[in-house]
């Protein structure tokens, strides 16, 4: 038997509402799509140890502990999924969803509404197990004449990372780059790379966990840490570039 908790999947899978105001379009309001929580309970047992503790007012919709309600069930108001009093206020506000968002919503929507499949068993209540025999495929073999030839192999473009200049030169500002940190002389790179938390973007630095604000010129203030497993950034850690 599976949990019967909906949540809602992370935040680069959460789109936009849309609306058409004075011959422009105007993008506002994600909104998140939902699953059935995959961890399986004991009979008798609703909820899994992760989803049973969940907090009404959290902030992060893609994380365990924010309450979507269960499969099948009402929507919490505070749920920012589709098909919530959320959505459907939005909806009822003139804003628009897009064909292929709507699409993959209500596939997420249908699956996580579909009850979990029924293990078979025999008469005396086994699970029955269904062994699959690998059969090896008969080898090939390839004519001379017929062999085409082998490509040329392309050279490796490596980029070059842009450094940043020390603090005694003023300061310091981050750039995207594709390498690895590479220290040289008072001149460190940083890789950093984009992604998105909470509907807003921001670049993370995956060897600090550090997250930075996306600005005009590229990387910005610094944010916190960042969590990839909950989603999720924690502002008390100081930064450590500041000691």
């Amino acid at each position: 038997m599976s949990c019967v908790s909906r949540r809602a999947h992370a935040d680069r899978n959460s789109f936009k509402l849309f609306k058409e105001e004075n011959g422009s379009i105007k993008e506002k309001n994600y909104v998140w799509t939902e699953f059935r929580c995959p961890n399986a309970v004991l009979d008798g047992i609703e909820l899994c140890s992760e989803c049973c503790s969940k907090v009404s007012d959290y902030k992060y919709q893609a994380a365990p502990k924010f309450n979507h309600g269960i499969v099948g069930g009402p929507y919490t108001p505070q749920s920012k999924l589709y098909g919530s009093p959320y959505y459907l206020k939005f909806i009822k506000e003139g804003w628009k969803i897009r064909d292929d968002d709507e699409r993959r919503a209500k596939e997420a929507q249908h699956k996580a509404n579909m009850p979990p499949r029924k293990v078979k068993t025999d008469d005396a209540g086994v699970k029955l197990t269904i062994k699959a025999t690998m059969v090896a495929d008969p080898p090939l073999v390839s004519s001379p004449s017929l062999t085409s030839p082998k490509k040329p192999r392309k050279m490796r473009t490596v980029k070059t990372p842009v450094a940043l200049p020390s603090p005694s030169a003023g300061p310091a500002e981050f750039v995207e780059s594709m390498e690895a940190p590479t220290p040289v002389n008072d001149i460190i790179v940083v890789k950093v790379k984009k992604i998105k938390c909470s509907g807003s973007d921001y670049y993370y630095d995956s060897a600090s966990g550090k997250l930075y604000a996306v600005s005009t010129k590229g990387v910005g203030q610094y944010k916190g840490r960042y969590n990839p497993e909950e989603e999720t950034i924690d502002t008390s850690y100081p930064d450590s570039d500041d000691e």
